[in-house]
Parts: structure tokens; sequence; C-alpha cells
């Protein structure tokens, strides 16, 4: 934000509600994220500063306005005020250091700020999700740029004492309302959630499960990582439970889920009320593939990998749950992120997964929609399914491999590039 100087009308924005978010890209790493200089003032609040850059604010070429973030001046427009409750979460790309300010305090800048001054909260806002690193729309696959409810943002808010603000309890540009719904390219490019989505503490689904767990039919769940639920574990889902997934986490990965070995997944729905594991996009984006992950179930069957790896064993009996009435829809995201080749890392996830499962493991009435990889993807073990459905999935409908000697029958699948 420039002014010129002192000669000429100041500019003196009031501004309240910023989220500027900010990756690693190759040009301005050096340079303050927002940058308030050539004498401009202005008064600003609940912003949330967060990425990579040479620092939050950068304030350069001052003139004769005062600057505090303490005390707001008295005679606007010659003041600059700089909430201390601001969030700056940035960092240096070369140090990973925190950087908040860059202040130019020599002459001829001579920006002079009060002693210890300025200074803001160095917190992590809790963005639902923000990728650490894209370096263009290519590998930028999804954004949710609003707050974690309850948390960090939510606290420290400023009030603004003009009729023009609506009063908020949040910092940023948002809270639960997802305003660029519907409208913008984010959105319009499927990068964005749908609106309604809105995860809490309460309804994310932990990246460990490690306890018997229990998911309600009248509720719906989020995953925003990997979640595992580990040996010994049982992790239920009640008829007409619906679990959302986003398309990557922080670190590029996409959330899935895994019933590891020994552990027992649950999920018996009815024709009426099925189990659905789908993406958090909204219908208007959708059918489209590779949305999220998939659904991983590894046992202690025999396959010719035996012992290897993650899954196999020596029972063909052995059982890793019950599934009935599941629906996994525009799942085969990558779940191993290559940011060479973010497009094709050979990493997709099958629709659903089963590794080295025995037969003690119930299969029945399943479906994967619009998958990026394989719909139903069978690794070694013995594990027996009936009434399973493949719709446009981008690869093999139904695959068997690692010496699987299951029995399957009533199987449909429907094929087609849509």
């Amino acid at each position: 934000m420039d002014s010129k100087n002192d000669n000429s009308r100041r500019s003196f924005p009031i501004v309240s509600g910023v989220t500027f978010i900010k990756s690693n890209h190759t040009t301005g790493t050096s340079n303050g994220f927002m940058q308030i200089r050539e004498g401009g003032g202005g008064e600003f609040y609940n912003t949330i500063l967060t990425g990579i850059a040479g620092a939050g604010l950068e304030n350069n070429k001052c003139f004769s306005e005062t600057r505090s973030t303490s005390t707001k001046g008295t005679a606007p427009p010659d003041y600059l005020f700089w909430s201390s409750n601001n969030i700056v979460n940035t960092i240096s790309v070369d140090t990973n250091a925190a950087t908040q300010f860059k202040i130019a305090i020599s002459a001829p800048d001579n920006c002079i700020w009060p002693a210890g001054e300025p200074v803001s909260r160095s917190l992590d806002p809790q963005l639902q999700l923000v990728p650490n690193s894209w370096t263009s729309v290519r590998d930028l696959f999804q954004i949710d740029p609003r707050p974690v409810v309850n948390g960090n943002a939510y606290s420290g808010i400023d009030v603004v004492s003009d009729p023009f603000f609506t009063s908020v309890s949040y910092s940023g540009a948002f809270g639960s309302d997802l305003w660029l719904d519907h409208w913008s390219y984010l959105s319009v490019k499927g990068l964005l959630p749908a609106n309604d989505v809105m995860p809490t503490s309460a309804s994310i689904l932990p990246s460990r499960v490690t306890a018997d767990t229990t998911l309600s039919g009248s509720s719906t769940y989020y995953m925003t990582q990997q979640v595992f639920v580990v040996a010994g574990v049982t992790l239920t889902i009640e008829a007409g439970t619906t679990i959302r997934s986003y398309r990557q986490d922080s670190n590029g990965k996409a959330p899935t889920l895994v019933i590891e070995r020994g552990a027992k997944l649950i999920a018996e729905g009815t024709a009426k009320a099925p189990i659905t594991c789908t993406t958090v996009l909204p219908d208007s984006v959708l059918p489209k593939r590779g949305t999220w992950g998939g659904l991983i179930l590894l046992g202690n069957a025999i396959g010719l990998e035996l012992g290897l790896g993650t899954y196999g064993g020596s029972d063909d009996t052995d059982s890793s749950g019950s599934l009935k009435y599941v629906r996994v829809w525009y799942g085969g995201a990558d779940i191993g992120f290559d940011p060479k080749n973010p497009e094709n890392s050979g990493n997709e996830i099958n629709g659903m997964t089963f590794g080295g499962v025995g037969n003690g493991t119930t299969l029945e009435h399943l479906e994967v929609a619009f998958n990026k990889d394989d719909g139903f993807e069978f690794f070694g073990g013995a594990v027996n399914g009936r009434w399973l459905s493949a719709l446009f999935v981008n690869d093999d409908a139904f695959d068997t491999d690692k010496g699987y000697q299951g029995k399957l029958q009533f199987l449909f699948a429907m094929v087609d590039q849509w």
C-alpha cells in the first residue's frame, strides 16, 4: 500500500477481516507479504497473514505519520495503527524461522515505531486446509481458508467502532461461511469444499484410532488426513453415517481410511441407510474422480508376499470385520504425493483395497463410483464378496493380484470415461 509522500492525500484505509495466504514461490520470498510504504497510514484489525515470505508486514519509506501497535492515533490520516491482535504466521523460505516484520528504521526510510513495536500474535491461525507448498494452480488441489471453529483465530478479536463493519467472533476473512462458494474461480474449478462442510474437533477423525470407536449414523464426519485404525481396535460405523474427505492434507497426502492388520471395521449399513464415504466438494462440480483417497483393509490371510509389507500372514480365515451397504464415491487421489509429478505420481489409491484379507470378513452390497484408479482391488487373501458394484472408475473395475483365492458373486460394472 503506497501513499507517495506527505504532500499528497495520504492513503488511510481502515481494514478488518483479512486472510492472506502465501506459498513457496520463487518470486517475492524476500519481500513483506503486506507492504505499507511511502507515508501510508490506516488502521488494520483482525488480520491473518500466513505462509512463506520475507516478512508478514514490511514498512518502509516513511514520512511524518506516526506508527503503533498499542495506541491508535487521534489525527487521521496521519498515523498507522497495526493491531497487536493480528496473527502473523510467516516464515522465511531459507531458514523456516518466523519473520513477522521487516521495518526500515535507518535513513532515508525512518520508519520508527515505539520501543518493542510492532508486535502481533505469532501463532498458527489453524485454517482448515492450506497446503504447505504449491507453485501454481496445477499443484493446488484444494484449499479451505476458514479457521477451525473455536481455534486460535477465534480469540483476541478486535471490535471496530464503525457501523460499516459487521461484528465478528473470528480473525480473518472467514468464519464458518465460505462466501467464495459457487461464484469464485476456486469454487468453479473444484478447489473449495461445499459451504455446508464445517469440520469441528468432534467431527474430524484422528490420524490414529487407538481405542474402540463408534461413529453415529446421525452425524457427518470428516477426514482431513490419513486415518489408521490400529491392531486390536474396532471401528464401528453405524448405518446412515456419512464420512466426507478433503482432497489432501497440508503435506499433499490424500486422506484415506486404513484398517491395519489385527484391527476390525464393522460398517453395516442398510439399503435405506447406506454408509457413504465421499468428498467435501459441492454437487455442482461432481462427478469428479480423485477427490480423496479411499478405503483400505489389511489382514493376516495368505498372499504371495507373505509377511512382507503391511499385510499378509498365514490365516485365510482371518476377519477384518464386516462391510454391508457401504459406498465409496469420487476417490482415488494420490496417497504418496510427489511434488515433481503432482498430477500422477503412480500412488493413486483404489476405491476399496483388500490386502491379505481373510474369509472371516463379510463383504456385501458395496459400491465404488468414479474412482481414479481401480474400483475393487484384492491383493492376496481369501475374502469372499457378493453384490459388488463398480461405476465409471478410471482403471479396472475389479482387480485381483498377489495370489488372491476368494470367491465373488453378483458383480456389476459400468465402464465409461464420463
